[in-house]
């Protein structure tokens, strides 16, 4: 773009709401025609204006594969406001840009470094790209999973042969901690090594006053992939991937993957929502998050003062030195009433219509936004008391220090995951698998971190993992949704 930015503008929304009210008949698609030709259920889902906004790519609305006009600038506006050298909209969520980074940044069949705390579109960056996957040893506490990497364990992974072509690193974890990246960055640049900062729950952190992690960006990252729908209000599906500036990854180079990933139908709603929180942000978004972070404070403080329930701060536990939290990710641990995460989750769902982020056997996680509804807050403070108050005798005190079940061990990779998950596959009950590769993805969503991936050698550990989450009430995400059977290949 040339010239000066105008945030008060918003060119996408704009645009597509001047074309709506032109008067022009849409011969053209969608073949809802602007709700004209809709079905009832659909106009009411959606409403009038939300349809005649449902536009497709075409020259009057420009388009995603390679922008010249209202794409183009609301996306330069985007990476003038986080940072950014360039900035891609996303329709498809942060899975298109963790494949679209992965694939822009390692040549097929050569190694990618990452810690096993990654999601499972991670995994389909692997098969998609054909490279191979070496994990960054990482310390664990039972109490909230994996820590962020060490720069000492990311340079022995470094030095190992065959050299990695790219880092890819989780942060914020789905606990809201985040490691300093400072030196993660210096010897990757040294190195000469692209970093890719998977940041689908943190594109807020731009925003939050200081004390909360440091971004990616602002860290020194060359690609960071954000979910904006998940903290910053846009509609569920938009994110955005951002080139760095001092990238070594050449922002075509970027637009090239993406292009042979993305749709040319994109959702017009889902990149006019991306515009319309950038105008918002642009204008209030640090006076709301610096009032959202006060509040939730003050929630938290009270939630400390209930017994058995503690809430997850890293200045209060020296193990966490060196993170920093989100303040807007309250993890509450409830170990100490006997309830299990998944107990807790169930009791506030049903009893206290309020539904949690994730949780697990120790945790439960809640997410909270600028202006979220008071009457829900207390609703949830009710119940975290009705949980405090009434406790439950303890199962066993190895059910609260098996660091397992947060963090399995890494099985051993047999096979690459591409030739794993694309190749012959048969079934077999999961308690006969042991020994053989796996040929798909296996996890507990959320988080969504993979248990097992395709190309991994099924182990006895990772069996037993599965068995005490899947009757702890945790939800399984494979080709089975009971987990009786699993995928494995088929030599």
């Amino acid at each position: 773009m040339t010239g000066t930015l105008d945030h008060e503008r918003k060119p996408l929304l704009d645009t597509l709401t001047a074309y709506a009210q032109s008067g022009i008949y849409p011969f053209h698609t969608p073949g809802h025609k602007g709700g004209h030709c809709a079905a009832p259920e659909i106009a009411a889902l959606v409403g009038k204006r939300g349809l005649a906004l449902d536009l497709p790519a075409m020259t009057a609305t420009d388009n995603t594969l390679h922008p010249t006009g209202c794409v183009r600038e609301a996306q330069a506006l985007a990476a003038d406001l986080f940072g950014a050298t360039e900035t891609f909209f996303l329709s498809a969520g942060s899975t298109l840009g963790v494949a679209t980074a992965m694939l822009s940044a390692v040549p097929p069949g050569q190694t990618i470094a990452l810690p096993r705390n990654i999601h499972r579109s991670v995994v389909a960056g692997l098969v998609l790209s054909g490279a191979v996957p070496r994990f960054i040893p990482h310390n664990v506490l039972s109490e909230c999973g994996a820590l962020g990497v060490t720069v000492e364990r990311l340079a022995e992974t470094l030095d190992m042969e065959p050299r990695p072509a790219a880092v890819l690193l989780t942060r914020p974890s789905y606990y809201g901690l985040a490691g300093d990246l400072t030196e993660i960055v210096a010897l990757c640049r040294s190195r000469q090594v692209p970093l890719i900062v998977d940041e689908a729950h943190g594109a807020h952190l731009h925003f939050v006053p200081p004390g909360g992690p440091v971004p990616a960006l602002a860290a020194g990252a060359d690609l960071v992939v954000q979910s904006c729908h998940k903290t910053l209000g846009s509609l569920v599906g938009s994110a955005q991937l951002h080139v760095g500036n001092r990238s070594p990854i050449d922002a075509m180079q970027v637009r090239d993957a993406l292009n042979f990933l993305q749709s040319t139908s994109p959702s017009y709603l889902l990149l006019a929502s991306l515009d319309a929180t950038r105008h918002w942000l642009w204008r209030e978004g640090r006076r709301l998050f610096a009032t959202a972070v006060e509040e939730t404070k003050r929630l938290e403080d009270e939630i400390e003062t209930m017994p058995g329930l503690r809430v997850l701060r890293p200045e209060n536990d020296s193990r966490l030195r060196g993170h920093r939290r989100d303040p807007l990710r309250v993890v509450v641990n409830v170990s100490g009433t006997g309830w299990t995460g998944y107990e807790v989750e169930r009791f506030l769902r049903t009893e206290y219509r309020v539904e949690d982020e994730m949780a697990d056997w120790f945790n439960v996680v809640y997410l909270f936004s600028p202006r979220d509804d008071l009457p829900a807050r207390e609703r949830l403070l009710a119940g975290l008391r009705a949980v405090s108050s009434s406790p439950r005798p303890r199962r066993g005190d190895s059910q609260f220090i098996d660091e397992r079940l947060l963090q399995p061990p890494t099985p051993p990779l047999a096979l690459a995951p591409r030739e794993a998950a694309l190749g012959r596959k048969k079934v077999v009950p999961l308690d006969q698998a042991a020994g053989q590769v796996c040929a798909e993805m296996v996890m507990f969503y959320p988080p969504g971190i993979p248990l097992l991936m395709p190309g991994e050698r099924v182990t006895d550990d990772t069996l037993d993992v599965c068995r005490q989450l899947r009757s702890a009430g945790a939800h399984p995400y494979a080709s089975d949704s009971s987990l009786a059977t699993i995928r494995v290949v088929d030599h």
